[in-house]
């Protein structure tokens, strides 16, 4: 589940923006379990999209608590986001094809 990582986040992060703490919630909400929500693997991601220019980010202080780093997703970013939508797509009828044949055998 961690190749769907990138694409969750983006999705994520076209919902709303976020910080990694709330990112790594939100993450579960998608079906995935908590073992599949790494925080080390969460963060290093962020770092990746950023580094590319598909999120950026922002500090953002508060008087009830220490500085958050807030996470959002930039055009190119909803770019990425909407060519996973298509390969994902093209995934789901490969996977919906495989599931019938094998509902269809006598066992």
């Amino acid at each position: 589940m961690n190749r769907f990582l990138i694409p969750a986040l983006l999705l994520l992060l076209a919902e709303k923006s976020s910080h990694g703490y709330e990112l790594t919630e939100r993450y579960s909400e998608l079906g995935f379990t908590e073992a599949d929500s790494d925080p080390g693997a969460i963060y290093r991601t962020l770092k990746l999209l950023e580094s590319e220019g598909f999120i950026k980010s922002k500090w953002e202080t508060s008087v009830n608590g220490p500085a958050k780093k807030i996470y959002s997703i930039t055009p190119e970013g909803l770019e990425i986001l909407s060519g996973w939508v298509v390969e994902l797509g093209k995934r789901k009828k490969t996977l919906e094809i495989f599931l019938d044949r094998y509902n269809k055998l006598k066992l």
